[in-house]
């Protein structure tokens, strides 16, 4: 498997950025250009920045060797197996299970940990508003989505098969609020989320923000908050480089240069945007704003992103038995080294 590239300017010097294949790996691509792209790794990640800048395309097995060999040189001594952590790279390119609570935060898992390792911050904007509903808040802001699942699973077996638990009126209520709450951030993203992150994310700096089951590259300028646009088809649209972010459904959200001034979709057309791109936008988007461009993608994220919510617990379980079936397997073993 290979990935293709795409030069920008960063700080007036061009970098190479890694693409995103159509329903590819994008925690891999979202935590490599992270590292690329940001000042602090910079000095870490001079392997990685070399391998993206002279290449026009990079193979996978190329890419996870190098990220190890940083991970192995970043290592600070806290990871009690970082070679552990390591197998997990791989699964950057399968699919990357984890667990958001709705207060900001994830459930501590080994993937957090990997993130941890590169020293890569991992956030989200699924955020429960304390200045909504107070209750509702109380109800909600300390499950995660796997933790609410399970909840109104409970709460259902209550009520139609009998079951007995300590708390009935409680699981009940916590319920319906998790329901309510579900229903109106279905996109995974809430407008107190954004002001969240906006208030977490340093000037200047680069993390990789989950969202409808996906990972991308965020990184925040002049107090704002822009998504890196990986997607292929966006390759030959020299001038389309980041796209903002400031609205749970997209209708305030626009393309911008990789100076961070406003680009047009006339602009794009004129810088060659690639075919792709438009096989990707249906209708005739010649008469579409950039707003309404950036919303018709965002749409069709989310479209995917409840798709992929579907599979999401069995991959979880899947995983889950895999790394129990491994943890067994390599007892009496020496551990593998990069």
């Amino acid at each position: 498997m290979e990935f293709e590239t795409k030069s920008i300017k960063v700080d007036g010097l061009t970098r190479n950025i890694l693409l995103q294949n159509e329903n590819g790996p994008c925690a891999l691509v979202a935590l490599t250009n992270v590292l690329v792209l940001s000042p602090q790794h910079k000095a870490d990640a001079q392997e990685l920045i070399q391998l993206i800048n002279s290449n026009r395309k990079v193979t996978l097995e190329d890419l996870i060797t190098t990220l190890a060999n940083i991970g192995v040189t970043m290592d600070d001594g806290q990871s009690e197996d970082v070679n552990e952590l390591l197998q997990l790279l791989p699964q950057l390119h399968t699919g990357l299970n984890v667990n958001p609570a709705f207060n900001g935060t994830f459930q501590d898992d080994q993937a957090l940990s990997l993130f941890r390792l590169f020293q890569v911050s991992l956030v989200h904007g699924w955020i429960v508003d304390p200045t909504r509903n107070e209750q509702q808040y109380h109800s909600v802001s300390h499950y995660s989505y796997d933790d609410a699942q399970n909840l109104l699973v409970h709460a259902f077996d209550i009520q139609n098969n009998g079951l007995q638990v300590e708390n009935p009126v409680q699981v009940l209520e916590d319920a319906q609020y998790l329901k309510s709450f579900l229903a109106r951030s279905a996109t995974q993203l809430t407008e107190y989320g954004i002001q969240h992150l906006h208030q977490l994310l340093q000037e200047n700096s680069y993390s990789v923000f989950f969202r409808n089951d996906h990972f991308s590259t965020v990184h925040k300028s002049n107090g704002k908050l822009y998504t890196l646009v990986t997607d292929l088809g966006y390759k030959s649209a020299s001038n389309i480089v980041w796209q903002s972010l400031r609205s749970v459904k997209g209708n305030q959200d626009s393309f911008f240069t990789s100076e961070f001034l406003p680009t047009s979709l006339d602009q794009a057309a004129a810088s060659g945007l690639d075919s792709a791109a438009a096989t990707h936008q249906p209708n005739d988007e010649s008469s579409l704003t950039d707003e309404q461009l950036a919303r018709l993608l965002q749409e069709e994220e989310d479209s995917r992103g409840v798709n992929d919510l579907r599979s999401r617990q069995e991959r979880r379980a899947a995983a889950t038995n895999s790394a129990s079936h491994s943890k067994s397997s390599k007892k009496g073993k020496d551990k593998k080294s990069w």
